[in-house]
């Protein structure tokens, strides 16, 4: 308003200049305009009038046309972000469905939400509900909209490389994770499913390679797939070419390997399968000079053995030092009644079982009971065992 003030003023001050200063000379002035054969003829004053006139005429309609292109623009932004609320909506609908397991809702909703920007969030929870649907195409075609999107091609990749692994397909789960970026690769729900798809597809030279460099990402985790490394390449050898083999192969392992805890958990349950009870024996207990190890330590029960005085000794000074410690006492309770000193495996196996009763434990000392024709406490062990789950 102000500027249209301004332009008035000025066109004003000109028209009064225009019509004062031929006054103040005493002529009005005289103005001709031909174009062709049209002449037009006025004085100077006319021509200021009407200047003014078109000048006035020129600012209302300008005026007229901005405010109608501004009323029009508000009416469309009204209308985008009335669209914009109903999408978003839809989008927290979808969410709120899933986590009800309302899968068709989910669907529906996540539908409606499917042109709004939300980074592929939306594409993500339509393909969860897919899945729970059991629509594996459907999940398919939602998760790879998703990865299209930055934010969503970490969960989009991994989950259709968790569903390549649940139905068998190692290889395709490789070929998900592989489209990811260097970044993404390295965060740990992409090296944990790596890792189980290199050990599903039997790769397991390439799984070793890497493994070292995921240590801490796989944290507990890094010795399990150390050891399933082991077990693998170590019952190829057994397999092909015997007990000798395995051992010769062993004791030519790199010293890192030798002292790898889930190779030693690996060479000692390959040494008790070929039936090499007192090279296992000799091995377990030389690595757990320092104290039990959880991972070798259970291996111990598998011993045959008609006198594993060198077991039997370093368990008594393991309980000796923790009374306390169950596993030891069942571990203990093992080791006798395979070596059929069934009154040390009783005794043993009473203590872990006051410590903390397990069916295990319980079935072992029934048997014990009724191989001693104590039939009636076998029996009550064995009802005491059912009544423990698994």
């Amino acid at each position: 308003m102000k500027k249209l003030i301004y332009i008035l003023v000025i066109v004003a001050i000109c028209l009064v200049a225009m019509i004062a200063a031929p006054s103040l000379v005493g002529d009005k002035g005289y103005v001709m305009i031909q174009m062709g054969n049209l002449v037009l003829e006025t004085s100077v004053v006319a021509l200021g009038i009407m200047v003014f006139i078109g000048l006035v005429g020129w600012i209302i309609i300008s005026t007229l046309l901005s405010r109608t292109w501004r009323l029009t623009k508000l009416s469309g932004s009204w209308f985008g972000n009335r669209s914009r609320r109903k999408t978003q909506k839809a989008f927290y609908r979808s969410i709120q469905a899933l986590a009800e397991g309302d899968w068709d809702a989910a669907t529906k909703a996540a539908d409606q939400a499917e042109n709004g920007e939300f980074e592929g969030v939306n594409y993500l929870v339509s393909a969860q509900a897919a899945v729970a649907r059991g629509r594996k195409d459907t999940a398919e075609r939602k998760l790879n909209e998703a990865a299209d999107y930055e934010s969503s091609a970490l969960a989009a990749r991994v989950t259709l490389a968790r569903m390549a692994l649940a139905e068998g397909q190692p290889g395709d789960a490789l070929k998900e994770l592989a489209q990811l970026s260097d970044k993404q690769q390295a965060t740990a729900p992409a090296i944990k499913l790596k890792v189980q798809a290199l050990a599903e597809s039997n790769q397991w030279a390439q799984l070793e390679e890497e493994l070292g460099s995921y240590k801490k990402v796989l944290g507990d985790d890094y010795a399990k797939w150390s050891k399933q490394i082991a077990k693998g390449r170590l019952a190829e050898v057994a397999s092909k070419q015997g007990a000798i083999a395995l051992k010769s192969f062993w004791d030519n392992l790199p010293r890192k390997q030798r002292n790898d805890i889930g190779y030693q958990a690996a060479y000692a349950e390959q040494l008790l399968t070929q039936g090499m009870h007192q090279e296992a024996q000799t091995v377990l207990l030389d690595w757990q000079k320092r104290g039990p190890q959880p991972q070798l330590l259970p291996l111990l029960k598998g011993l045959q053995l008609p006198n594993p005085a060198p077991a039997i000794k370093a368990l008594e000074k393991w309980i000796k030092a923790d009374d306390e410690n169950h596993e030891l006492y069942m571990v203990l309770g093992h080791v006798a009644y395979n070596a059929g000193d069934n009154m040390l495996a009783d005794k043993a196996l009473q203590k872990a079982m006051k410590l903390n009763p397990t069916q295990e434990g319980l079935l072992l000392l029934a048997e014990i009971n009724e191989k001693a024709n104590n039939r009636e406490s076998a029996m009550a062990f064995y009802k005491q065992s059912l009544s423990l789950k698994q």
